[in-house]
């Protein structure tokens, strides 16, 4: 158990010296092996084009997903540019919360990761919130 301990200080140790001396390029490798198969692009995936075909390939897929973005980011209906109307769906007696102006410090950030659960599955980014914590 004390030699478990002690290993696990001397990984944060070395990660904690990585960072202090922006050597991301080591800082990733380490948890690029930590977290496995877990950390994969998931963008290397299939995708489906508008005819439910399944296509594999780099440049069909990137076209799928230019495609799909242009789409979405297309205004079919004008309102992006007309500012009444999203002013008529703002409440202007919605709540006000001050704490939301003030500035985010770095405490806060340690705070929040702190109260972040272990043994959960890791985001779109694949870090896993140990990793985060260190």
């Amino acid at each position: 158990m004390a030699n478990r301990k002690a290993q696990h200080a001397k990984r944060l140790k070395k990660i904690a010296d990585q960072i202090l001396n922006n050597d991301s390029k080591s800082y990733w490798r380490y948890i690029k092996s930590y977290t496995g198969n877990s950390f994969q692009n998931i963008a290397d995936g299939p995708v489906y084009d508008k005819k439910k075909n399944l296509c594999t390939e780099k440049l069909e897929k990137i076209k799928i997903w230019t495609n799909h973005f242009s789409e979405l980011a297309k205004d079919t209906t004008g309102n992006s540019r007309c500012a009444d109307k999203w002013e008529n769906l703002i409440s202007s007696d919605c709540d006000y919360y001050p704490e939301c102006e003030s500035t985010i410090v770095w405490s806060d950030i340690t705070d929040a990761l702190a109260d972040t659960p272990n043994n959960k599955a890791p985001g779109a980014d694949g870090v896993p919130s140990e990793i985060w914590k260190l």
